[in-house]
């Protein structure tokens, strides 16, 4: 390789912490971009209070391009906060955290973290960050609670097979509900509320699957304009949020949900181990029927044997007359 003149060199040489500084330049301004969480924890919490703050904060710009915010807003407060408080003895125990858009703040309960919809605590952060981000996309307005939750849904979670596997046993025994129907679900017990998220989850979806991803911003625009989430949503797609749901059912929430859980790949791998190990057991059951058969038989013999040894006649009876 030809050698690089003395001048050129100590020019590149130069560059080195122009470059250095533009890259951390950049990186400072893609994080101030993003919302900074301020985490507060007590002493008894303060390894949960480090692993929030170690979680990553990326997929939170994501959720800022999703509801249209392209300023994250003032600091959120993470109030990390023991079972044995009061708050927490004040709540239903299936609540995991909360939101509080208002003030800026989120509450994480880690005790109650574990089960869907609370699955992770990376997720319940984002969950509950994508309600702050959303409310001040909103600039406040009232957003009904099915969309709400549901908007933080698509943001925390993808739509997989655990997914399509809750949604389809959330839905088959309460058939196609309304959006009002669904509001009510998130007033009742854990199990209702669990069905009201994943419903939620799967019609927002939907929504955006079917009007793109601009629709999010622009209802969110509307309403934080002063328009009602009605008309905001009837802006923004040509059709009502009962409308939709009614859609909804009639597609992706039937037929579609139910073809495409049967013939993914998990559900056909799922079908062909369940087979083979029924196969298996049956092959079992039967050589275990055999070995018994196989085992009275000879307790048969054993019985006959000791019959013959104590009763010489007999012998000579069970032998036949020629014996």
């Amino acid at each position: 390789m030809k050698p690089m003149p003395r001048g050129r060199h100590a020019a590149a040489l130069a560059l080195v912490p122009i470059v250095a500084a533009v890259a951390t330049g950049r990186i400072a301004d893609a994080q101030a971009r993003l919302p900074e969480l301020i985490v507060e924890a007590p002493e008894s919490l303060r390894a949960v209070g480090d692993q929030v703050r170690r979680l990553e904060t990326e997929r939170l710009g994501a959720v800022m391009r999703l509801v249209g915010l392209s300023v994250p807003g003032d600091p959120i407060r993470v109030a990390v906060v023991p079972e044995e408080s009061r708050l927490a003895r004040d709540l239903p125990a299936w609540v995991a955290a909360f939101a509080d858009p208002g003030n800026d703040l989120i509450v994480l309960f880690p005790a109650r973290i574990g089960s869907y919809p609370h699955d992770s605590l990376e997720m319940v952060l984002h969950h509950e960050a994508a309600h702050i981000l959303t409310a001040r996309a909103a600039g406040g307005g009232r957003l009904p609670r099915w969309f709400d939750e549901g908007l933080a849904s698509v943001a925390e979670r993808t739509w997989g097979v655990g997914n399509r596997t809750r949604f389809l046993r959330a839905t088959f025994f309460t058939g196609q509900l309304t959006v009002t129907e669904i509001e009510g679900l998130f007033a009742g017990d854990a199990a209702s509320v669990a069905r009201a998220y994943i419903i939620s989850h799967a019609i927002v979806r939907d929504v955006i699957r079917r009007h793109g991803a601009s629709v999010v911003p622009r209802i969110l625009s509307s309403v934080a304009a002063g328009a009602t989430f009605d008309s905001a949503f009837l802006d923004a797609t040509g059709t009502t949020a009962r409308q939709a749901a009614r859609i909804f059912w009639r597609s992706a929430g039937g037929w579609e949900e139910w073809i495409t859980f049967v013939a993914s790949p998990f559900t056909l791998w799922t079908a062909i181990t369940t087979l083979a190990l029924a196969a298996i057991w049956r092959h079992r059951l039967r050589r275990a029927e055999r070995r018994r058969e196989w085992e009275m038989e000879e307790a048969i013999e054993r019985e006959l044997d000791a019959w013959d040894r104590d009763d010489p006649p007999a012998r000579r009876l069970r032998s036949g007359p020629d014996a």
